[in-house]
């Protein structure tokens, strides 16, 4: 595996390394990859991800050799396709020990399994190209023409629009007409999948005119559905396909040589070797996306870096600063006051002791509110005498657990709904020492109060108390393993991401980056709209696939974008 050195910057949305040299020509796969996202084409020359089980490349390369030996004996229409997908594992085989070719290596990729645990063998990977070309004839591609073959896999080295392009023309027919074989899903037209293939064949069209060879016209044939897509081969096609590849072609030089590449999300991201990492990845829909998205590298590889040095693998890689909860300030220029205001920037992060708290008026009890309510029909009815609930006496954190019994239990314990039997004085017992008050009591209060309460005292109504409570159970569906460490990775997450976007506005919670935070400035901090805002935004964002870890890192980072962009609109 080569050797390299790359960080990842989620803030700015790059790839960073300087491992990759300029290239010296390009071919249309590099140039598409790039124009899709310059940091799966930099990485993709890094890392190489290991085959598996019908891997669209391994199947793909077989499935073309295949139709490469098919239509050098074009009048059997009807091809035989396993034996001569034999044939073009061992034609392969042969081609790749030529010196220009040993980079290749062996058409079948080593220790790969096949569905029943056993090492894929020749005939298994013959046998999944061999599946792709059933029902395909000959005589699909001109719409029931006779192939007249000029060419197949014609390789083509020439500088177009001022690149210096390599390419190889599938199939080039007498007749003038060119072919690239496709394999896999048929794209809708106009889709970009489609867009992509039209511009192949555009390069492969200029390639040709530079041998002169005219083309009369230029197709995809996609052999599984024996479909054809015709390409636009007009001026203003060819000229609009041009600029583009140029520009591609420039910028992947000029990131080569700054060491700096975008990072894009496409619908290829679950493709990319960076899929599990990258902090801008779309998620992967469908078993096959998913299945791909695996294959990418380690998110805690030591090679592969975020801008601050931490493993990529921590889910809080980049946000979470180092002095959290010791009031020191580590991002003063994203201070929301100094946006909005020209106040001076406070010294420390950290919000002034609150005072104890008081409750709030009753707003039903003021002129406004009375009114408001005889307007509603509220205010005419008879006044009930008020009775007291003896629930608001009890405090549940208090209450002593029962003994733990057998469900319906008739030996030692009761049944749970059982009720219990009138208590007998029992005898007068030496005095103990009287037991420790709890630290916490549960109240109910009003959800416009905080959750916080003087002398300890939780409110149940609370906005923070809900809201923990609610990322509880997010937590158990999240990682249902170990529920309490991913409550606790989402907490940090959506502090982080906060504080990377509204700075000291977004307050410190004593002993959260040790993980062990201080229950009260918690409470207040999930107490606070910042705080909804940033979880909300990570909910939304949270991928579906990879560990919890990965999954609330990944949504954390991007969370992070999100609510700096949301900031720099108002700045």
């Amino acid at each position: 595996m080569k050797d390299f050195e790359a960080t990842l910057d989620p803030v700015g949305g790059r790839l960073i390394t300087h491992d990759v040299r300029p290239p010296r020509h390009a071919s249309y796969s590099s140039l598409d990859t790039y124009g899709h996202c310059p940091a799966q084409w930099a990485f993709g020359r890094l890392w190489r991800e290991t085959p598996e089980w019908d891997d669209p490349l391994t199947v793909g390369s077989i499935a073309h050799a295949t139709l490469e030996l098919a239509v050098s004996t074009p009048s059997a229409t009807d091809p035989a396709w396993l034996p001569l997908a034999r044939r073009a594992i061992a034609m392969e085989r042969e081609r790749n020990l030529l010196p220009a070719n040993r980079w290749k290596g062996d058409p079948i990729p080593a220790g790969v399994k096949a569905p029943n645990g056993s090492p894929a063998t020749d005939e298994d990977w013959a046998r999944l190209a061999a599946n792709r070309l059933n029902g395909f004839r000959l005589t699909d591609v001109f719409d029931g023409d006779m192939l007249r073959p000029a060419a197949a896999e014609q390789r083509i080295d020439a500088e177009v629009w001022g690149i210096p392009m390599t390419g190889s023309v599938d199939y080039r027919d007498e007749s003038g007409r060119v072919v690239d074989w496709k394999t896999g899903k048929l794209p809708e037209l106009g889709s970009p999948k489609a867009k992509s293939h039209q511009n192949q064949l555009r390069v492969y069209k200029a390639l040709l005119d530079t041998r002169g060879i005219q083309v009369a016209d230029a197709r995809d044939v996609y052999v599984e559905h024996r479909v054809h897509h015709m390409a636009d081969l007009s001026d203003d096609a060819m000229e609009a396909t041009g600029t583009l590849m140029r520009s591609r072609w420039d910028g992947m030089r000029r990131d080569a040589d700054a060491g700096s590449y975008a990072m894009t999300p496409s619908y290829l991201c679950p493709w990319c070797p960076l899929a599990r990492a990258c902090p801008l990845a779309s998620p992967a829909r469908g078993d096959k996306a998913r299945r791909a998205a695996a294959r990418g590298i380690d998110p805690t590889d030591p090679r592969l870096h975020v801008a601050d040095g931490r493993p990529a693998g921590d889910p809080l890689a980049g946000m979470l600063p180092d002095a959290c909860g010791q009031g020191e300030d580590k991002e003063d220029d994203m201070d929301l006051l100094d946006m909005l205001d020209t106040a001076p920037k406070p010294k420390k992060a950290t919000l002034p002791p609150p005072g104890p708290w008081t409750k709030g008026p009753d707003p039903w009890s003021t002129a406004e509110g009375r009114e408001a309510a005889a307007r509603w029909g509220m205010g005419d009815k008879p006044k009930r005498e008020a009775k007291p609930d003896p629930s608001d006496d009890v405090d549940p954190w208090a209450t002593p657990m029962p003994a733990k019994a057998a469900l319906g239990s008739t030996d030692g314990g009761d049944a749970p709904w059982a009720v219990e039997p009138e208590a007998k004085p029992a005898p007068q017992a030496e005095a103990k020492p009287e037991a420790k008050a709890p630290t916490r009591r549960l109240v109910r209060g009003k959800a416009y109060d905080p959750s916080v309460l003087s002398e300890g005292a939780v409110n149940s109504a609370g906005y923070g108390f809900t809201r923990l409570t609610i990322m509880a159970a997010e937590a158990y569906a999240i990682g249902p393993d170990d529920p309490d460490a991913t409550l606790l990775a989402l907490i940090r997450a959506g502090w982080a991401a906060s504080r990377a976007a509204w700075g000291a506005n977004t307050p410190d919670v004593a002993g959260l980056a040790e993980g062990r935070p201080d229950a009260e400035s918690l409470l207040r901090w999930l107490d606070s709209p910042l705080a909804r805002d940033a979880d909300e935004a990570i909910a939304r964002l949270m991928p579906a696939d990879g560990t919890p870890a990965d999954r609330i890192g990944r949504a954390g980072r991007a969370a992070a974008r999100a609510l700096i962009a949301a900031r720099d609109l108002i700045r």
